[in-house]
C-alpha cells in the first residue's frame, strides 16, 4: 500500500505506536480545551473531528476513527451523550475518589475534641439523616463526604453565577477561592448549616484538588443525574436507605415531568433531593414542557444544596425551603402549585421515631376523616398531604413502592386516591425483575393523579405494567390515551374507577387471570391456617445439633424435632431420612423446647440501659440438677450473645420458646429460584424460616396432597409471580397475607375421583423429583386436571 497525505509508513513498534496516539491525544485536548478551564465544556463529534484534522491528525477510517474517539474520550474522562448529541464530562469514579481523599484528612479531627455546640449540631445533623451515633468511625467519614461534596456544590454555582453577576474568576489559592465562595453563599440561595462548621477545619490545601474538579459538574448535560450520582456513591446504601433516600432515575424523571406539566407552571417538588424530578431534561434546550418555577422542599440542607446546585445549572428557576413537607402548608408557599411531582421518602413505619409518627398518623386522620394504620409507611403520609396543594384539573406524578397495593395500611390510601383523584394510571415494572432503585428492596410504582372535585365524574384507570421498558414518549401516549394497539413490551388493563375495590389487591389487576377469578377457587384461609414459625430470639443457643444433646445429656422431654432449613431441601417433601440425614451431619435439628420453668434456672430482667439481661446469682446452687438445667445456666452466663437477646429475656421464663404445632404443608417464605410448597412428612416443627400452612381437619392427607399439587401446579406460578414482592439482588419473597389470600381449590368440593388422581400425581411429583426424573410431564398433567375442571 502506497503512502497517503505525507503519513508515515515506516514500522512502529507497540511501544512507539502508543507513544504516537498518546501525542495525538494531547494535540487534539490542545484543540478542544477553552481559555478560562483545563478541560472543555460539552462538545459536538465534529468539533471533535475538526479539532484533529486541526491537529495535523490524518482522517481515517470510521472503525479507526471510533477507538481514537474512544481513547480521547477515556483521557478527557467524556462520554457521548445521546440527548444532547455532544460529547459531556464525566463526574465518576475520579471526582469521588478526589473527594474521599480530602474528606479523610478531616476524619481525625472530628474524632477528637469538638466544641459542645459543634457536636451538639453534628448530633442533630445526624438524627436528622438517620445516621446513628457521631461516635462511629462511617459516620464520622459520611459527614466529612457530605461537606467536601458541598464545597464543590458552591464552587460550582460559583463559576455558573459569576458571568451573570460580573464577580471575580475564583482565586487559585485554595484559601482565597474558599473566601470568595463564603462571601457569595447568601447569593446562591444557600443557607449555612453544620458543614461549614466541618469545612473550617480543613487546611485549604486539602481542598485544592476538589475545587479543581468544578468543571466536571459544571459543564455536565444531566446535572442532576451528576449529581444524584455523586450522592450514591458517597453515601453507602443501608444509610441511604435508613431514610428512604432514592435517586430517580433520569427516564422516569422525564415521564413524570411530561405527563404532570405542560409548561410554564408552577411545580412543587416536596423531597427535592438533586432535583431529578422537577429540573429540565436539557440544561441548554427549552422544551414546552419545561417549569416555569419550581418550590423544592426537602428536610436536609445537603439535599437543598444539591437540588439548588442542579436546577441552576439547568436554567430553571427555583426556590427552597428547608423544612418537613408534612409541616408546610399552601399559604406558606410564594406560588399557588399547578402540578406535584414527587419521590417522597420509603421509610419503614419501624425507622420513624414513635412520637413523630403518632403525630404524622393523627395528622393524617384528621385531614381526610379516615381511619389510618399506625403501621403505614411515611410515603403515605406525604399522598395524604400533598392532595391540599392541588386544586381541580391540577396534576401530580408520584412514585412509590407498590406494596401498598396490597397491605392493610393501603386499603384507606386506596380510598383516598380513589375519593379525591382521577386515577388516571398507575404504571408498574414486572415485579420479577429488579428494582430500578439500587438496593431499594421493592417494585416501583408511578401513580398519575388528577386533583378533582367532589362532583366530577371519574373514568377509565390504566394498570400498566412494563416488562421491556420502552421509550418515553410510548408510556406518556400509554398513560394519556392508552395507546392503541396492545403492547409488545408489557400489558394495560383498564377498570372504570368507579368499580374499583380498594378493599381488593391491586397488584393482581396488572395481569388479571381467568384462574384466579373462577368461581371454583377460594382464598386459603378459607380452608387452612397460616402461620409463621417459631422464632427463637437466639437460634445458635435454642437449636442444638445431635453432638451438643450427647455433649450436654440434655434429655428428651425437653426437645423436638425440627424442620432443616430451606437451603437443604430440594424436593416438594420431607422426610424423617431427610431429617436423620441432616442430624447425622451435625446440622441444627433439635429444637430446645420448655414448657414449664425449670428449678435451679435464674430467672431475668432485661435492661434496656446497659443492653444486656440481669439476674440474681443466688438463684445458681451446688444442688445436683437436670442436665438442661446445667446448659441453661451456662448459656446465660457464658454464650456469646444470649444475654444481649431482648426478646429472648422479655419471656417468662426466659428459655421458654414460642409454641407451635407440626404443619402438615410448608413454604419458604423467600428464595431466588421459585417457590415450592412442601409435604412435610415429620413430626418436626419448623421455624421462621417457614411459614406453616394447617388445612382443615376435614381434608385429610389426600386431600392434602391434592391442594399440594394444585400449589405446585403452572397456575399456581402465575398467581405467585404476581403476588411475591422482587427485592434486592433478585430475590422473591411472600408475606403471610399473599399465601392467605391466594385463590385455591377445595378438595372438599371436588368429586373424590379427582382429589385421588391429584393425589397421585403430587407422590408421583416428589418421587420424579427425587430420583431427578423428568417432572414437565406429570406437571402437564395436573394443569390438565384444573385446565377441565376450572
Amino acid at each position: 500500500m502506497g503512502s497517503s497525505g505525507g503519513r508515515d509508513e515506516s514500522p512502529v513498534t507497540p511501544i512507539g505506536l502508543e507513544a504516537r496516539r498518546r501525542e495525538q491525544i494531547e494535540k487534539v485536548i490542545d484543540h478542544l480545551a477553552g481559555d478560562e478551564h483545563d478541560l472543555p465544556p460539552p462538545f459536538s463529534e465534529s468539533e471533535l473531528y475538526r479539532a484533529s484534522v486541526n491537529a495535523g491528525i490524518p482522517v481515517w477510517e470510521p472503525a479507526v476513527k471510533e477507538r481514537f474517539t474512544r481513547r480521547v474520550l477515556d483521557h478527557l474522562n467524556y462520554e457521548w451523550d445521546p440527548v444532547a448529541r455532544a460529547f459531556a464530562p464525566v463526574a465518576g469514579e475520579a471526582v469521588i475518589e478526589t473527594i474521599t481523599t480530602a474528606a479523610d484528612t478531616v476524619v481525625p479531627t472530628l474524632n477528637s475534641e469538638l466544641s459542645r455546640p459543634v457536636r451538639r449540631r453534628l448530633e442533630d445533623w445526624c438524627e436528622l439523616h438517620g445516621f446513628g451515633s457521631l461516635e462511629h468511625a462511617t459516620v464520622q467519614r459520611i459527614i466529612a463526604r457530605q461537606a467536601v461534596l458541598s464545597v464543590l456544590l458552591q464552587a460550582v454555582l460559583y463559576e455558573r453565577q459569576r458571568k451573570r453577576h460580573a464577580w471575580p474568576a475564583l482565586d487559585t489559592t485554595p484559601q482565597n477561592a474558599l473566601r470568595q465562595i463564603k462571601d457569595r453563599i447568601p447569593h446562591l440561595g444557600i443557607d449555612a448549616c453544620v458543614l461549614d462548621d466541618v469545612v473550617r477545619r480543613f487546611e485549604p490545601a486539602d481542598l485544592e484538588a476538589v475545587l479543581d474538579e468544578r468543571d466536571r459538574v459544571l459543564h455536565s448535560t444531566r446535572p442532576a443525574e451528576t449529581i444524584g450520582k455523586l450522592y450514591e456513591a458517597l453515601l453507602p446504601s443501608e444509610y441511604r436507605r435508613t431514610i428512604g433516600q432514592h435517586r430517580t432515575p433520569p427516564e422516569i424523571g422525564t415521564l413524570m415531568q411530561t405527563w404532570a406539566t405542560t409548561g410554564g407552571e408552577t411545580v412543587l417538588d416536596p423531597g427535592m433531593g438533586a432535583g431529578g424530578l422537577s429540573t429540565p431534561f436539557h440544561p441548554r434546550w427549552d422544551a414546552s414542557t419545561d417549569p416555569g418555577d419550581v418550590t423544592g422542599i426537602d428536610r436536609s440542607p445537603i439535599a437543598a444544596r444539591m437540588g439548588i446546585t442542579a436546577q441552576t445549572l439547568a436554567r430553571q428557576a427555583t426556590t427552597t425551603q428547608l423544612t418537613d413537607f408534612l409541616d408546610l402548608s399552601p399559604g406558606e408557599l410564594d406560588h399557588d402549585v399547578d402540578a406535584v411531582v414527587c419521590n417522597p421518602p420509603y421509610t419503614r413505619y419501624q425507622e420513624l421515631p414513635a412520637e413523630y409518627r403518632a403525630e404524622r398518623n393523627a395528622q393524617a386522620e384528621d385531614q381526610t376523616g379516615l381511619e389510618i394504620p399506625g403501621t403505614s409507611p411515611l410515603y403515605a403520609y406525604f399522598l395524604y398531604h400533598l392532595r391540599q396543594f392541588l386544586d381541580p384539573g391540577d396534576r401530580a406524578a408520584v412514585i412509590v413502592p407498590h406494596a401498598f397495593l396490597a397491605r392493610d395500611y393501603g386499603t384507606p390510601l386506596k380510598q383516598f386516591l380513589l375519593r379525591e383523584f382521577h386515577v388516571k394510571a398507575l404504571l408498574m415494572s414486572d415485579p420479577n425483575t429488579e428494582s430500578v432503585f439500587e438496593n431499594a428492596q421493592t417494585t416501583e410504582l408511578i401513580l398519575f393523579l388528577e386533583a378533582r372535585s367532589d362532583s366530577a365524574e371519574t373514568g377509565v384507570t390504566r394498570f400498566i405494567r412494563i416488562d421491556e421498558k420502552p421509550d418515553v414518549p410510548t408510556l406518556v401516549d400509554a398513560v394519556r390515551t392508552g395507546g392503541g394497539e396492545e403492547p409488545d413490551w408489557g400489558a394495560i388493563q383498564c377498570f372504570e374507577q368507579v368499580g374499583l375495590d380498594p378493599e381488593r389487591k391491586w397488584d393482581r389487576l396488572f395481569d388479571p387471570s381467568d384462574v384466579e377469578t373462577s368461581p371454583r377457587l377460594t382464598p386459603l384461609s378459607e380452608l387452612a391456617d397460616v402461620r409463621r414459625g417459631l422464632q427463637t430470639g437466639e437460634n445458635d443457643f435454642f437449636c442444638l445439633t445431635q453432638e451438643i444433646v450427647d455433649a450436654w445429656g440434655i434429655e428428651p422431654r425437653f426437645r423436638e424435632r425440627i424442620v432443616p432449613k430451606p437451603k437443604a431441601v430440594e424436593g416438594y417433601d420431607i422426610r424423617s431420612d431427610d431429617w436423620e440425614h441432616y442430624r447425622d451431619n451435625d446440622r441444627p435439628s433439635w429444637l430446645l423446647y420448655l414448657t414449664d420453668p425449670v428449678e435451679g434456672v435464674p430467672t431475668t430482667t432485661y435492661d434496656d440501659e446497659a443492653g444486656r439481661a440481669e439476674w440474681s446469682e443466688a438463684a445458681i446452687t451446688d444442688e445436683p440438677v437436670l442436665s438442661v438445667t446445667e446448659y441453661l445456666r451456662h448459656g446465660l452466663t457464658r454464650h456469646e450473645t444470649l444475654s444481649t437477646r431482648a426478646t429472648v429475656h422479655r419471656r417468662e421464663p426466659w428459655y421458654r420458646v414460642e409454641r407451635g404445632d407440626v404443619a402438615p404443608i410448608l413454604i419458604a417464605p423467600m428464595t431466588r429460584s421459585g417457590f415450592r410448597f412442601l409435604l412435610n412428612d415429620t413430626n418436626a416443627r419448623h421455624l421462621n424460616s417457614y411459614y406453616g400452612i394447617y388445612p382443615d381437619a376435614g381434608i385429610g392427607r389426600t386431600g392434602q396432597k391434592a391442594l399440594l399439587a394444585y400449589l405446585n401446579s403452572d397456575f399456581v406460578n402465575k398467581i405467585v409471580s404476581r403476588a411475591q414482592h422482587t427485592l434486592s439482588g433478585g430475590l422473591q419473597k411472600l408475606e403471610p397475607g399473599d399465601v392467605k389470600e391466594m385463590p385455591v381449590i377445595d378438595p372438599r368440593a371436588l368429586p373424590d375421583t379427582v382429589v385421588s388422581t391429584l393425589a397421585d400425581y403430587f407422590d408421583d411429583l416428589r418421587e420424579a423429583e427425587r430420583n431427578n426424573e423428568d417432572k414437565e410431564a406429570i406437571i402437564n398433567r395436573i394443569d390438565a386436571v384444573f385446565e377441565r375442571e376450572l
